[in-house]
């Protein structure tokens, strides 16, 4: 390993290796990486991680086409995720020379503060006079506070009471993970998912939705 100008570190032939993100927030802080020749960084327009395993086959296959076989793929994950990439990229069904062996390495997790729902309550007090109100969803962490405090859990069987909405509170997930989340822990199918996890994804979700209200 080299030491460059700053203590920035060189990892040669990293920038040979392709690296792949499903949205923008990660592409952004793996671009702001101190790596020269910087990263080649792909897959962030796919926007989810089903539409990412599908342009991985493709393009890793590509990459790596004059080698047997295909070095492993590194992924790097959170305690609560899919299973969509993995089992996409080592589907027994694809042609051996095809599947891509993936290798797991959970490296964060994501936790509820204890004051969650009490500030939630003051914040859904504080608005309930509000003719629409949006609340977005960005982790399965603390869906059971949220869904509590919006008097819609049943506390006994963990599920959704029958029925049992607010008019005028709508909730949006920020991508397919929380929204699976919702659906198979609590039968609670959001009003909308966004299609790309972004601020943007999540505006013309909302957007969509309201225009169909409206027609």
């Amino acid at each position: 390993m080299n030491v460059i100008e700053g203590n920035e570190e060189l990892w040669p032939h990293l920038q040979d290796i392709p690296v792949y993100s499903v949205g923008p927030a990660t592409t952004r802080a793996l671009q702001a990486v101190p790596q020269m020749p910087p990263l080649q960084i792909f897959g962030s327009h796919t926007g989810n991680g089903e539409d990412l395993a599908r342009f991985i086959l493709e393009h890793y296959g590509d990459w790596y086409k004059d080698r047997p076989s295909k070095p492993p793929l590194l992924f790097l994950v959170g305690e609560q995720r899919r299973d969509i990439i993995p089992k996409t990229l080592m589907d027994s069904a694809l042609p051996i020379e095809q599947q891509i062996q993936v290798d797991e390495v959970v490296v964060y997790g994501t936790g509820v503060m204890e004051s969650f729902r009490a500030d939630f309550e003051t914040l859904l007090q504080g608005t309930r006079g509000r003719t629409v109100r949006w609340v977005v969803v960005f982790s399965p962490s603390g869906c059971d506070n949220m869904l509590g405090a919006l008097g819609m859990l049943d506390e006994a069987t963990g599920k959704i009471k029958p029925k049992k909405h607010q008019d005028n509170t709508y909730i949006a997930t920020i991508g397919p993970t929380t929204r699976n989340y919702l659906v198979d822990t609590f039968g609670f199918d959001p009003h909308v998912s966004a299609e790309h996890p972004s601020p943007e994804g999540i505006w013309e979700a909302i957007s969509s939705f309201k225009g169909a209200q409206a027609k």
